[in-house]
């Protein structure tokens, strides 16, 4: 399971491992804004992460930071994810998938799957709160671009907000979405021995991917073949990052952020 927050570079890093020889799934999502290279995120998992998501009246998005026992399946649902691990373990030896709400459903996969490995892909805080926002800022302004007429001129001068103004809106709902998101997963990968999850960000692999590959290869015994990450990594489509720490009016939301990169960075390091 490749698994992390939204805008945290599982995108990249799954793509990364597909061109490795990892089959992550027949049915992919496609590029789109933020996501110029294609999402390589499976469609058979996203499609019953929603409806479970949708269910239970939650966006179907995942950005939430709702209590974690609100998302205990029911034994249908289970049945409905077995299923689909099922039929691609019967079709191929080595699998993976990629798809952030997977993080709300740990706890159920870790019965569905219980001798799975995880790659935890991390990001900081900030970068991946900027990454959001712009993502989110590009849309709005795509919508703007469609609407024609007097619709447009309304959308121009009382719907689309400035950059500023969607950070100060947003800053803090995302800041939230990371910490809920990041917990359940510290929460997990405690849980689990040391050998069957490994913690990994794209500047770590853009710097060396050797370790990386090697444990994959060597240690988990994937059948994969070595390419260079540099040859899917690419500057130009990060976005640019602000101190958000001058969007923040709780200071508890920061200090709590920090301390779960401190965990991480000092238990797991990347």
């Amino acid at each position: 399971m490749i698994v992390g927050m939204h805008r945290s570079g599982t995108s990249m890093i799954t793509q990364w491992l597909y061109r490795c020889g990892l089959f992550i799934g027949n049915n992919l999502i496609g590029p789109a804004i933020g996501n110029e290279q294609g999402h390589f995120e499976d469609e058979d998992f996203l499609r019953l992460h929603c409806k479970f998501l949708k269910k239970r009246n939650f966006p179907d998005s995942g950005f939430i930071y709702k209590n974690s026992r609100q998302f205990q399946l029911s034994e249908l649902e289970k049945m409905e994810l077995k299923g689909t691990i099922e039929t691609k373990s019967l079709r191929h030896e080595e699998w993976g998938w990629k798809e952030p709400r997977t993080t709300l459903f740990l706890d159920d996969y870790s019965q569905l799957i219980p001798g799975a490995f995880y790659v935890v892909v991390v990001r900081s805080f900030n970068a991946t709160v900027n990454s959001l926002i712009v993502r989110q800022y590009k849309m709005e302004q795509k919508k703007y671009q469609t609407k024609k007429g007097l619709s447009r001129l309304k959308w121009k001068w009382f719907k689309i907000k400035s950059l500023d103004k969607m950070y100060a809106k947003e800053t803090e709902r995302y800041l939230k979405i990371w910490i809920y998101y990041y917990e359940r997963i510290l929460q997990h990968i405690h849980s689990l021995p040391k050998d069957r999850f490994m913690v990994v960000n794209y500047n770590e692999l853009k710097q060396d991917d050797n370790y990386f590959f090697s444990k994959l290869k060597n240690e988990w015994n994937f059948s994969l073949s070595y390419m260079p990450f540099s040859k899917v990594y690419e500057d130009n489509l990060l976005s640019k990052e602000r101190n958000i720490r001058n969007y923040i009016t709780n200071p508890d939301l920061e200090a709590r952020a920090k301390a779960i990169e401190n965990e991480i960075f000092f238990n797991y390091p990347v």
